[in-house]
């Protein structure tokens, strides 16, 4: 409100005009020191007219200031300085082939670039960075394997090792190392720390009742460490087949990767020592070993070897089969052929001979040949096992690394393709259980003793 003083008061002088709040222009009304003045519609425009014209200055400078900043930015994109200026991954970074039509092509690129031509733009994506060396050079580190041949490779591994799909898979995010806890068990049914099993009927006087406190106990776990080893190999290539033919140089390098990659993979799962490597059935503390027959002829398999052989398996499940396999060396099958049990029926049944299976049967379980089993007679020879009752660990998304480099056989013109892997195995539990009311132990895992001389 605008008021005129008409007297001094309060430190104002006499005719002295002032704006000033509502209320506390009232209370100096009602005193009489002063009274209320219209404002004039000039004064009003004038005052607008002040406001608009303070916010214009304001926002053009903010204006200048921000265009001389983009201004900048740009200047220094232009002059090789990148602006810090983020718009998202480049959808040639997302391609899982690097815009490579086959391996082939890839390996082929990598070769012109090795031999001092012109850098191609795709492979500047999959060359190697390591710390302190050239980016743009392969002798520094290697060209990565584009992710969909890595995958592939990968997947014709897992389709050559059956006892790979069967074992409980355990991944690695973080680190080299993992601890799997699994019950500790010795006797079958005995769960608690203090013996027998965790829980207990609730019952007074030998009836139900409420108001009965349950008893606390403690199950009893042991751990499982799995530690990833490390697997290599470098395939070398001629430059004869980097030049005349990219398909055959992507058949080569992918059979010739999956094939040593699971062959190494089916041995470790079944011989392997556990010291840098995979720990083998085999080798395990928990492999039950089943005596032949008395008086059995040496080198032969017999059908009540094979049926004490399955008295001594033990899965989680009762009569849950889908992880076991039997696991035998090729030579074994000419004597399942002739195998019948007391009836004359036969036991064995070739792949495809019942509803085109893609594996034989033996008592109705798949076999899986391998050459790592022992030879007809010794122990491993045929293997009775529960492989969901083994585990694996590797790297998240499968812990498969590939690259290649022209530079460590330049001088044999020949490229080193290489492929690092990292995997564990080990059985779950290191010893047989004892079982309720039989003399005899069971385990996921059993074989045969050795026949070459039966007394």
């Amino acid at each position: 409100m605008k008021v005129k003083f008409l007297k001094d008061y309060l430190g104002h002088h006499k005719d002295a005009v002032l704006d000033i709040a509502d209320d506390q222009a009232r209370p100096l009304l009602d005193a009489g020191a002063c009274e209320a003045v219209e404002t004039r519609p000039e004064e009003l425009e004038q005052a607008v007219a002040a406001i608009q014209k303070s916010m214009n200055e304001q926002l053009e400078t903010a204006a200048q200031k921000i265009t001389k900043r983009v201004i900048e930015q740009v200047s220094k994109g232009i002059s090789g300085v990148r602006p810090n200026i983020v718009i998202g991954p480049d959808r040639a970074d997302l391609d899982p082939t690097g815009g490579f039509k086959n391996l082939g092509e890839f390996a082929a690129v990598v070769r012109k670039h090795s031999l001092g031509y012109s850098t191609d733009e795709r492979l500047s994506r999959m060359i190697v960075k390591a710390d302190g060396m050239n980016e743009t050079a392969l002798s520094d580190g290697g060209a990565l394997v584009p992710t969909e041949y890595a995958n592939q490779l990968y997947r014709d591994v897992l389709a050559e090792s059956v006892l790979f799909d069967k074992a409980r898979k355990y991944p690695i995010n973080l680190g080299n190392s993992l601890f799997i806890p699994v019950r500790s068990m010795v006797d079958l049914g005995i769960t608690a720390a203090s013996g027998g099993s965790l829980g207990t009927w609730l019952t007074a006087g030998g009836v139900t009742a409420d108001g009965v406190p349950i008893p606390a106990q403690k199950p009893v776990y042991s751990r499982v460490q799995m530690t990833l080893n490390r697997w290599g190999a470098l395939l070398p290539v001629t430059d004869e087949l980097l030049q005349d033919n990219n398909v055959a140089l992507s058949n080569f390098i992918l059979d010739e990767g999956g094939i040593a990659l699971a062959w190494d993979l089916n041995n470790a799962f079944i011989n392997g020592s556990g010291q840098g490597q995979p720990q083998g059935v085999l080798a395990s503390s928990a492999l039950i070993t089943v005596a032949a027959d008395p008086a059995q002829t040496p080198y032969t398999i017999t059908y009540s070897n094979l049926v004490n052989m399955k008295s001594r398996l033990w899965t989680i499940r009762p009569g849950d089969l889908s992880g076991v396999v039997w696991i035998a060396h090729p030579d074994c099958e000419a004597q399942f052929e002739q195998l019948k049990d007391a009836a004359g029926r036969n036991l064995y049944f070739a792949a495809g001979t019942i509803g085109q299976t893609p594996n034989a049967k033996l008592f109705g379980i798949p076999v899986v040949y391998s050459y790592h089993c022992a030879a007809v007679g010794s122990t491993g020879d045929v293997i009775l096992a529960d492989f969901s009752q083994y585990f694996v660990s590797t790297k998240v998304n499968g812990g498969l690394e590939t690259a290649m480099s022209m530079h460590l056989y330049f001088d044999s013109a020949e490229v080193a393709y290489r492929i690092v892997y990292r995997i564990d195995g080990k059985v779950a539990r290191q010893v047989p259980l004892t079982i309720p009311s039989s003399p005899n132990t069971r385990s996921g895992f059993a074989a045969l003793a050795p026949r070459q001389t039966i007394s």
